[in-house]
């Protein structure tokens, strides 16, 4: 199975048509036809429903088109990578969620960007579980995630957390509150964040389980969060440095107290060696938290 022939697969798939793919590879249609017939028989599998006019995946061509993406892109990171090795360049890839982290990463990577021009960084959403199942599979070089214990990869601590509040319509009796409280939320309906380990995070801090009849809704982008509350579903717990950045005056953000803050972490794989410039950025990235530390205790 050459990566060519999985190029072409990805062209069928995208295009659902052979003749249409056949004629964007510049290549004749029964060529491609027989070269798709010569990748079901290596496999062992059909990968395609073919139609009148039309193709369509079956589910072992829908597992194959996934992981086709994966490896092509993998092998084009690798050859620009080469490509770069005497001039200093090629892509970094980055997967978070939202995260006022990112903010840290994109500082340090205009900085990077500076000193070597061909540079081009890609930053990529994720739930926790995508992100690592790409971090695995390679297609991101770092990613951000809370800053628990992770021995399984390479981390390294950020300053920054990322602080959780309540957001709410302007005229919703808490806003009274500059800051709220487990009392105050006690029967609260909530819009929640989907994530698992913030549901758990949350729980510890309110002092016990929170029931799932008060959970009226869940979303993955804060955006969605903002919808949900402006239209009144409910208060949305959400990060405070998205919820202050609304221009939508018809909502109030207020923290909690005791504060919920996660400590973020920059993490990449153990037993994968970064490439020359991953490994530049991640001295950049140590370089910028070492002098926060320092600045801390100037200041102090």
């Amino acid at each position: 199975m050459e990566l060519q022939t999985l190029r072409n697969f990805i062209e069928i798939a995208d295009q659902g048509n052979i003749t249409a793919a056949a004629r964007t590879l510049g290549i004749s249609q029964p060529a491609l036809s027989r070269q798709l017939k010569d990748l079901e028989k290596e496999l062992g599998v059909k990968l395609l429903v073919r139609g009148n006019r039309h193709v369509s995946l079956t589910e072992d061509g829908t597992y194959l088109l996934n992981r086709a993406r994966e490896l092509t892109a993998i092998a084009e990171r690798t050859k620009n990578n080469l490509q770069g090795k005497h001039t200093l360049g090629g892509d970094l890839y980055i997967g978070a969620g939202e995260t006022s982290a990112k903010r840290l990463m994109l500082q340090v990577s205009q900085s990077l960007r500076h000193q070597y021009p061909s540079l081009h960084v890609h930053v990529t959403y994720g739930s926790e579980d995508s992100l690592i199942a790409n971090l695995e599979a390679g297609m991101y070089d770092f990613i951000l995630r809370p800053g628990k214990e992770q021995p399984q990869y390479e981390s390294l601590l950020l300053p920054v957390r990322d602080a959780w509040g309540i957001l709410m319509t302007t005229d919703d009796p808490l806003t009274d509150n500059l800051l709220i409280t487990p009392n105050d939320l006690t029967d609260s309906e909530l819009i929640f964040p989907r994530a698992t380990h913030i549901r758990n995070a949350y729980e510890h801090w309110l002092g016990q389980g929170l029931d799932p009849a008060n959970i009226v809704g869940t979303y993955d982008l804060t955006a969605d969060a903002l919808g949900m509350t402006t239209v009144g579903l409910g208060r949305a717990l959400c990060l405070e440095y998205l919820a202050t950045q609304t221009s939508n005056t018809s909502l109030t953000f207020r923290p909690l107290a005791p504060a919920l803050a996660d400590p973020i972490a920059l993490v990449w794989k153990r037993d994968r060696e970064l490439s020359r410039i991953a490994q530049r950025f991640l001295g950049l990235v140590h370089e910028a938290v070492d002098n926060q530390k320092n600045s801390k205790l100037t200041r102090n």
